[in-house]
């Protein structure tokens, strides 16, 4: 959440695409709401997918940019990413936009099972966007793939960028470097 704090900044017009449980964690799911966070219900895919065409129809009328997490869940193994699932990339197609792939680095300051963060540095790397002009439905998988292949080879080496300069100068607060 806190990296697209910092994005939000930068792009401005855009909302978020979150699973529906983060709207009952208080009030951040209640500000998420009426920021027009989308919530999806990732147990019922056809109520999901319904819920994405809607909003992507929502993105071409009012020229809104849509932040997904492909793989659809945090990944606590930072040696790889993990599937992506195909939601956004019919979203993509649909609107006939284009994807714009932003990796993150491994966040190693992050405990998942104690839920704290540590000192830490994070790169964000802005990818060149894919067009999705004159794609169907049927190509929904191709660019999927197509994305993650791109996704990870950034993401392998800013691992490795991020491991060679771990730096502690930061207290309890990530630290973002935002390359385009």
């Amino acid at each position: 959440m806190l990296s697209v704090l910092h994005v939000w900044e930068i792009v401005k017009k855009m909302t978020l695409v979150a699973k529906k449980e983060v709207f009952y964690t208080g009030p951040i799911g209640i500000a998420g709401y009426l920021t027009g966070i989308v919530y999806i219900d990732r147990n019922d895919p056809k109520k999901a997918y319904k819920e994405l065409c809607k909003t992507s129809q929502i993105m071409a009328t009012h020229k809104t940019k849509i932040w997904i997490y492909p793989e659809g869940t945090r990944n606590g193994d930072y040696s790889k990413m993990l599937r992506f699932k195909n939601g956004a990339f019919a979203m993509a197609i649909a609107a006939q936009k284009p994807i714009i792939p932003v990796v993150f680095s491994p966040m190693y300051f992050i405990n998942h099972e104690k839920m704290i963060f540590e000192e830490g540095h994070v790169i964000l790397q802005c990818l060149e966007p894919i067009p999705t002009e004159g794609m169907t439905m049927d190509d929904v998988v191709n660019l999927k793939e197509r994305v993650r292949n791109v996704m990870e080879k950034a993401y392998v080496e800013l691992s490795k960028e991020v491991q060679s300069s771990k730096t502690k100068d930061i207290m309890f607060s990530p630290s973002y470097n935002i390359i385009k």
